[in-house]
């Protein structure tokens, strides 16, 4: 979907020690520019806010471990490699009131691969606040029952095609690590995403399940 009034602000840094790097910082953030017809105060400061906080833990938390493995490094004749904090973004629904996008912070600190933790915010621009996931349906309504058996269909869908490799107990691990923070809204239905190594290993990637509107027979409260 096509969001062209948020636009893109970086905080970008490489982060020195005896003139090595030890932290290189790449911070994509989103921000609305002149000319929205809501009001972007609360959801540009939310953003500005939250990478100026991700920049000040890269350069401190991050920075000082990335010295001491440095040094480690160096006393036992090891190379060493800069660790990363790379953030970026990507809006997803973008039809009044709301707006809906998602966030990864891949952080990389040795080893043989990085780890990347995603976030995912729905905002009510009419009302300048982020949409908990119970918000958009009708009180009393199960959403959680319909959307884990949803999951878990798609899920056996994906393994008997061989489109991913979920681990044992999976309609456990469905129910045991769905998190109702863990969404955002499409064009095409509600996304719920489980983080790595919760229902697939690494190599299977963040697993996105979209669950058609249609599902929820009405029974949200926001027309999408």
């Amino acid at each position: 979907m096509k969001c062209d009034f948020i636009k893109t602000r970086t905080i970008k840094d490489s982060l020195l020690y005896n003139k090595v790097q030890m932290v290189e910082v790449t911070i994509n953030y989103p921000y609305i520019a002149q000319g929205y017809s809501g009001n972007p105060m609360r959801f540009n400061a939310y953003y500005r806010q939250k990478a100026q906080r991700n920049y000040r833990y890269a350069a401190t938390r991050l920075y000082q471990a990335a010295v001491r493995q440095y040094s480690l490094s160096k006393s036992q004749g090891f190379p060493f490699h800069s660790f990363e904090l790379v953030e970026t973004f990507e809006p997803t629904y973008c039809r009044k009131p709301m707006i809906s996008l998602f966030y990864d912070i891949y952080e990389f600190t040795g080893g043989a691969h990085g780890n990347t933790v995603r976030k995912g915010n729905t905002w009510d621009m009419e009302r300048g606040i982020i949409v908990p996931l119970g918000a958009l349906f009708e009180r009393d309504y199960d959403y959680k029952s319909v959307i884990i058996k949803y999951i878990s269909s798609e899920a056996r869908r994906r393994q008997t095609a061989g489109m991913a490799n979920y681990f044992d107990n999976l309609d456990e691990n469905i129910k045991k690590y769905f998190d109702p923070n863990n969404y955002y809204l499409t064009e095409e239905g509600l996304a719920i995403f489980y983080p790595l190594y919760t229902i697939a290993p690494y190599s299977d990637g963040i697993q996105v399940f979209i669950i058609p509107y249609f599902v929820f027979g009405g029974k949200m409260r926001y027309k999408l």
